[in-house]
C-alpha cells in the first residue's frame, strides 16, 4: 500500500515538473509508474 502511494507521489511530481513543465505544456497528461524496481532522485 505504501509503495503504491509513493509511486503516485513520484509520478505526479515528475509529471508536473518534467512533462507538463509547470503548466506550460501537456496539461492533460497523466503520468503513472508501473513495474518500478528502482527509482532515485537528487534534489
Amino acid at each position: 500500500m505504501l509503495n503504491a502511494v509513493l509511486r503516485g507521489i513520484a509520478a505526479e511530481g515528475l509529471g508536473a515538473v518534467y512533462f507538463r513543465d509547470g503548466g506550460r505544456r501537456a496539461t492533460g497528461l497523466a503520468v503513472e509508474f508501473t513495474d518500478v524496481e528502482h527509482l532515485e532522485f537528487d534534489l
